[in-house]
């Protein structure tokens, strides 16, 4: 509303006695807003905190709840009568309060689970020591799935190729199927993973612009809808860096695995940061993509690092049977010649094991290849086999997706001995080829999917090889999840060594079983060919494992396991061990620790496995 005066004399006349109105009123107002703040800071006078006091419940409550035992949990979880247990400060009219809202409020968290007929009732009784109250809920039938109606509009209508994708994926997708139980939470995931789907291949901007759940109580039945436009299909943009102080652009610029103009991919975006976020020159990385409002539909990336020093620093501390205590230093420098060439280097001091090693890291070509030159020396002592090897060689890789290959071409020569008088010096330059993929989530943690490693080794006597020799080695491990919490896991593990005379292949050619993370129940390394107390390493490994992991508390897990297996110089003396036992699992801060106790079914003796590592 406009107020206009046309009258100027008026409108003087008017402002005069507003002016003089509010004038005379000032004192007053201010008397009465200092003595409201005065008030306000007053501490409570003793009637008042006695009144309180003598108002918090002298005496505890307990709940009586009649329910289903299906949802009985899950009111004690979420019901406000329950949380008001842990409340010091309640008085009596907050539980008589919350006693009268506890049947409303029992009814509307079970429409989450689907029953929409429920009904409940609530009451308290005063019996001396302590108040109870008594809840009765009778839930009814729940509503049960009648019809999806799923809609997906906009420029996606023209894409058949991605339709088609969304329309297959729906089936995995959508949660809640025809005939099914409606659930609060099935209908709110299934709606995110259909929008999520959508906007993560070229559709960044995709909304969800119509949700509906229609519930017929008489039929016990609900009728789904929901929309999504799609909006404009996005292609990326340019992807820009910020400014370097520390190292060379270029020693990255071929891991900037997104192209411009190429269509937009959510998971582009992760990978890319993943693989930038794990090189060594950087602290932390953050990928950025914000899509134009406007043609041309474009998504420009930005990319800022945080730099890493030159040099870095690491200590390992960790134990375990296999190795006992082991302190591993390591030290890098991530810019020889300022071209980004990192060098590394490691010292490896453990009971049963020590040595070093030195790498030259280069940074990655533009076919997506990794070089890395490297030597080490290691002497080791385990089952009464001492042996020391010195080695260095060249080794190639690359990371596509889920899948490592590596081709690693080396020279090494071994001395090594037992305690009965046996000593061999040997060489060999073997061509190895490694394939690994991984395939877990989480990939830190895994519940589900597998991971499965193959090698392949071959040595040509006469080329600074002692003895023709090829090797075979697979191993793969796969995560089941047990319900939503449990985990089942099983393990193989097959290797051949093919040659004819092993006496002259390296024992890191060659096989031996037994210890944590093979057959638990007998000592590292102790399977293989007996020679008087020396466990010699042989030609051929077959070992498997089941395993059961209970989540008992967060991050701490019980296990339950039976390991089989054995190495022996040919199939014909393979002769399975068996091991089982129960342990441990929690996933620390500092480091994984896992703690076994395994019994060895053929030797009859029990062992215990630790193992612990920490870095700094």
């Amino acid at each position: 509303m406009r107020i206009q005066f046309d009258d100027y004399g008026a409108a003087r006349t008017i402002t005069v006695k507003i002016y003089h109105l509010i004038l005379g009123a000032l004192p007053t107002l201010i008397l009465c807003a200092t003595a409201l703040a005065q008030t306000a800071s007053l501490p409570p006078s003793d009637d008042d905190a006695e009144n309180k006091s003598s108002r918090v419940l002298s005496k505890p409550y307990r709940i009586e709840l009649l329910v289903p035992v299906n949802i009985e949990n899950y009111l004690e979880n979420y019901l406000d009568i329950f949380r008001a247990q842990k409340r010091k400060d309640l008085i009596q009219e907050d539980l008589y309060l919350l006693t009268d809202r506890a049947a409303d409020n029992a009814v509307e968290l079970l429409k989450t689970l689907g029953y929409f007929s429920a009904r409940a009732d609530a009451r308290i009784d005063d019996e001396g020591d302590r108040y109870v109250i008594y809840l009765a809920v009778v839930p009814g039938e729940p509503v049960t799935v009648e019809s999806v109606d799923i809609r997906v509009k906009g420029d996606i209508e023209n894409d058949e190729g991605t339709m088609q994708r969304v329309n297959g994926a729906m089936r995995g997708l959508w949660q809640l199927k025809k005939g099914e139980p409606f659930t609060q939470s099935a209908w709110d995931e299934s709606k995110r993973r259909i929008l999520e789907y959508i906007s993560s291949r070229s559709y960044p901007t995709a909304a969800l612009t119509h949700s509906l759940a229609k519930v017929d109580k008489e039929k016990r039945t609900v009728a789904l809808e929901i929309e999504i436009v799609s909006g404009p299909s996005y292609v990326f943009g340019e992807v820009t860096l910020s400014d370097f102080q520390r190292y060379p652009k270029e020693a990255i610029q071929n891991r900037i695995s997104i192209v411009a103009g190429k269509p937009y991919l959510q998971n582009e975006l992760r990978r890319m940061q993943s693989d930038l976020q794990g090189l060594a020159y950087f602290n932390g990385v953050v990928v950025e993509a914000i899509p134009s409002e406007k043609e041309p539909y474009i998504v420009p990336v930005e990319v800022r690092v945080e730099e890493a020093p030159y040099n870095k620093l690491d200590v390992s501390l960790g134990y375990s049977t296999n190795d006992g205590a082991r302190i591993v230093p390591k030290y890098a420098f991530h810019n020889i010649a300022g071209r980004g060439w990192i060098f590394d280097s490691a010292l490896d001091l453990s009971e049963k094991k020590q040595g070093g090693e030195l790498g030259l890291q280069f940074p990655m070509r533009p076919n997506g290849y990794e070089y890395r030159l490297l030597a080490s020396y290691h002497d080791s002592e385990i089952q009464g086999w001492t042996s020391r090897v010195g080695r260095g060689g060249i080794m190639r890789a690359r990371t596509e997706g889920q899948i490592e290959r590596g081709i690693v071409f080396e020279h090494l020569r071994e001395e090594r001995y037992n305690d009965h008088g046996r000593n061999d010096t040997l060489q060999a330059t073997p061509l190895s080829y490694r394939w690994t993929k991984r395939a877990v989530i989480p990939p830190n943690n895994p519940r589900r999917g597998y991971v499965i490693q193959g090698e392949a080794s071959v040595a040509v006597k006469g080329l600074a090889t002692d003895e023709n020799f090829v090797r075979l080695y697979g191993r793969g491990t796969h995560y089941f999840p047990v319900g939503s919490r449990h985990i089942a896991l099983a393990r193989v593990e097959l290797g051949q060594t093919i040659t004819e005379n092993p006496e002259k292949v390296p024992t890191d050619y060659l096989f031996r079983a037994g210890g944590s993370g093979s057959v638990r129940g007998y000592d590292f390394h102790s399977l293989g060919i007996i020679d008087h107390s020396t466990t010699v390493p042989g030609r051929v490994l077959a070992t498997g494992s089941l395993e059961y992991q209970h989540l008992v508390v967060k991050d701490w897990r019980a296990a339950l396991f039976v390991d089989y297996g054995d190495a022996a110089d040919r199939w014909g003396d393979w002769d399975g061990k068996t091991g089982v036992g129960i342990g441990a699992r929690w996933l620390s801060p500092v480091g994984a620790l896992g703690a076994d106790l395994a019994y060895g079914i053929d030797e009859g003796n029990w062992r215990f496995y630790f193992n612990l590592g920490m870095s700094f």
